[in-house]
């Protein structure tokens, strides 16, 4: 299928899923006002305009379309810092665990280990009451303990990002991220792809929320190669503990190997902060 066509097909998959999301949203929303403190925190699962300190485990189960089942757990770190009323810098650390288990007969069987570690540093503004905007750098590390889980690549990621919220219930934002290898191991070929995406989240009562994501990714040294997902999510924030507990389902509407990936995540936000006016 021509690169357009598909880019188009998921265009279109994601406007549908979006406004049967605000059609069933809407009546309910806005009966009881989130606390805007919570509101950035379930926010946040898909805005890199927003940075509070937190950390989060992050599971991760993928079903390709050759039998081989994947599932990988990552725990994340983020330590955010105020420097002025409106900007904020943040540095994050990723530690993936990996797993993988094959029913079609495969030399590998099933094994763990350690994934490559990423690291890196970013900032964000808020502009105003409704507009943000973010970015960063960061290092993708060949550090794998077993090269079933490597990319064997050391590769540099910069990415920046603007957020608006429409209503105190509704949000949407775009980010691009351009990702280049520096180093390549075992004759991998370079890395050099653009990823964007576009997720919106609805703030529910009670300190709920429903996500949806559409990302497209175009390869540079693989033909200028298109790959378009699409996703949907729904979290809760505990109203007690600053905990928010999530879940989401993302499928391909290109050509892909991969069948269906559902991530769960806990994120554990730490108190010291105060949302800027």
């Amino acid at each position: 299928m021509p690169a357009k066509n598909i880019y188009l097909g998921g265009a279109q998959r994601w406007l549908l899923v979006t406004m049967l999301l605000l059609a069933f949203t809407y009546p309910v929303i806005g009966v009881t006002p989130t606390d805007p403190t919570v509101a950035d925190e379930l926010k946040q699962l898909n805005d890199t305009t927003l940075l509070r300190t937190h950390l989060s485990l992050d599971s991760e189960w993928n079903r390709y379309k050759d039998g081989v089942e994947a599932a990988s757990w990552a725990l994340n770190a983020l330590w955010s810092w105020r420097v002025s009323d409106r900007q904020d810098w943040a540095i994050r650390l990723n530690l993936p665990v990996d797993y993988q288990t094959s029913r079609s007969g495969s030399d590998h069987g099933n094994i763990g280990g350690v994934g490559d570690v990423e690291v890196g540093v970013g900032t964000a503004f808020r502009l105003n009451d409704k507009w943000r905007t973010g970015g960063g750098i960061e290092l993708h590390s060949d550090t794998a303990s077993d090269p079933l889980f490597a990319e064997d690549v050391w590769r540099l990621k910069w990415g920046w990002g603007v957020a608006h919220d429409f209503t105190n219930w509704f949000s949407a934002s775009v980010s691009a991220d351009y990702n280049r290898s520096i180093a390549e191991e075992d004759n991998v070929r370079p890395h050099s792809y653009l990823e964007t995406a576009l997720p919106v989240t609805f703030i529910f009562p009670q300190n709920w929320s429903v996500s949806a994501k559409y990302r497209a990714l175009v390869d540079f040294n693989n033909g200028d190669r298109w790959a378009h997902t699409v996703s949907a999510g729904i979290a809760k924030r505990l109203s007690k503990v600053p905990l928010v507990l999530s879940a989401s389902v993302q499928k391909a509407v290109s050509s892909s190997s991969k069948r269906l990936q559902v991530d769960v995540t806990i994120v554990y936000y730490f108190q010291r902060y105060h949302r800027a006016r």
